[in-house]
């Protein structure tokens, strides 16, 4: 493949070539850089039109089978309480049987958050408004889930009053297509979900889902680059060490160990060195989920079975129990999240060569809930520019469905960090574009001659650094403008391994 006069830009430094360039692609990675370079016999070649040529983007936390689902899901995000779920579900079902959907076929939902109830959600509740329709609606957080009875016996569950939470929750997620219509919709949202994930100039992620979804990616054919993880549970199936081939494409790879340290802010279960506290009265210090010897012993197993990890760690007490363990096992490893941070932790961080896998837009859907129940704790949210300035690598991802899977909004949110009219929040831990952008592409900063041919056309440009001000921080305005041009970003072609899409 010959991809003519196209202008690479460097995420490092934030400059593009002054003149268009050639590039040739063999066997999956660049080969050739030159200002015009011959097409071989039957090469292919594809025009550029001096488009701005970016490092292929990923994803670095992705939920891929809830992910396929979302199409089809009923929206609760915003809910604000029990009561208005219950009518949106009324609703759906008036909906459905007025466009006469096989009443068997489940309901699943998913987007509201616990912290934002003042009463809770039970059993009872749910099975008055659905009947005998199997139904699931998940906590926009992916944190709990709550179901009716009808899902409960399909799913071979005991009677219950509230809802499944943390690990009861991630032992069933994965049995969802069991229940009547998932499965089909999962096979029609995998396929959407690449698509709008090309679409966007995603050429990798990594699947973060429960059970075994290296099994599932060797019978879904791949168009883009993926890396499984797996949990304990499944720790001894694992089919190989991290960067084994899983697929005849070579796009399918084993990535890292997933294990969940703490909860979700969204549904008071992240575990915090403070105490929580709201105006719904709930108060405490969050969940651990895995104890500090329980981690241990899953780093160590995954560090001998030749993997690296990825721990999930939201609350700052949950860092610093993950830190110490991964420096205790010596095992190369990622902070998953790594929302709430001390000064402390994110030296340790620095100090182990610790990734901070980061999904930014959660700060947009968190900030006011964090200052809710983290009185006086926002300026330990999200410490982008912290993390950066300390030296700890940082990976932007999105935890779709938790949030869209798409770059151009994680980026946005990392420079801008506000979802409104108000200035950003703590501004002081604001990303510029082309930091952003760096973060965004599995730490290749640049095209060059002998690196993966996953490379981004976009018709502009929009990573130019934002004008500080007198404060030494952003200038809001050119921030937000910044923000607006990333999210409205056109991608106009995506290769991965020197394909596009319609080439694989």
């Amino acid at each position: 493949m010959l991809i003519r006069q196209v202008r690479p830009l460097d995420a490092a430094s934030g400059g593009t070539s002054s003149h268009p360039v050639d590039l040739r692609v063999h066997d999956g990675v660049i080969a050739e850089i030159a200002p015009r370079l011959s097409p071989a016999a039957g090469e292919e070649s594809l025009e550029g039109g001096g488009a701005i040529a970016i490092p292929g983007l990923w994803d670095q936390h992705v939920h891929t089978g809830q992910l396929a689902q979302a199409h089809a899901r009923l929206d609760t995000g915003g809910a604000g309480s029990v009561g208005v779920i219950l009518e949106l579900v009324r609703a759906e079902l008036a909906h459905r049987r007025e466009g006469r959907t096989d009443p068997r076929q489940a309901l699943i939902g998913f987007g509201h958050r616990l912290v934002d109830f003042a009463v809770q959600p039970t059993v009872p509740a749910l099975d008055e408004a659905t009947g005998t329709v199997p139904t699931v609606l998940i906590g926009g957080d992916a944190h709990h889930a709550w179901l009716n009875s009808a899902a409960l016996a399909l799913l071979g569950l005991p009677p219950r009053d509230g809802i499944l939470a943390e690990e009861d929750w991630f032992a069933i997620a994965p049995r969802l297509p069991e229940l009547p219509g998932v499965a089909h919709s999962v096979a029609t949202g995998a396929a959407m979900m690449q698509r709008q994930a090309l679409e966007r100039g995603v050429v990798g992620l990594v699947d973060m889902e429960w059970g075994r979804p290296w099994e599932v990616w060797q019978e879904r054919p791949a168009r883009m680059r993926v890396r499984t993880a797996v949990y304990p549970a499944e720790l001894a199936n694992a089919p190989g060490p991290t960067g084994t081939v899983l697929d005849g494409t070579g796009l399918v790879t084993m990535g890292p160990l997933k294990v969940i340290v703490d909860g979700a802010l969204g549904s008071h279960s992240a575990y915090t060195r403070d105490m929580y506290s709201d105006g719904h009265g709930y108060a405490g210090r969050g969940v651990l989920s895995v104890g500090p010897q329980l981690l241990r012993d899953a780093l160590s197993r995954a560090r001998a079975q030749g993997l690296t990890a990825a721990v999930h760690a939201i609350g700052d007490a949950a860092a610093q129990v993950a830190l110490e363990a991964i420096a205790e096992v010596g095992i190369a490893a990622r902070i998953e999240h790594a929302q709430m941070l001390t000064d402390d932790d994110v030296d340790d961080m620095a100090a182990l060569g610790v990734t901070a896998s980061v999904q930014p837009a959660h700060l947009l859907d968190d900030r006011d809930a964090t200052e809710s129940v983290w009185p006086g704790h926002g300026a330990q949210a999200f410490r982008l520019r912290d993390l950066l300035t300390a030296g700890v690598p940082l990976a932007l991802g999105s935890d779709a469905p938790v949030a869209p899977l798409d770059p151009w909004l994680a980026m946005a949110a990392a420079v801008h960090r506000s979802a409104d009219d108000r200035p950003g929040w703590h501004p002081e831990q604001q990303l510029q574009p082309r930091e952003a952008l760096a973060a965004s592409t599995d730490g290749i900063t640049s095209l060059q001659v002998g690196g993966p041919a996953d490379l981004v056309l976009l018709g502009s440009d929009p990573f130019a650094d934002v004008p500080l001000g007198a404060d030494g921080l952003m200038v809001d305005a050119a921030a937000r403008e910044a923000a607006h041009r990333l999210r409205e970003t056109v991608v106009l072609e995506t290769l991965v391994a020197g394909h596009p899409p319609s080439g694989r």
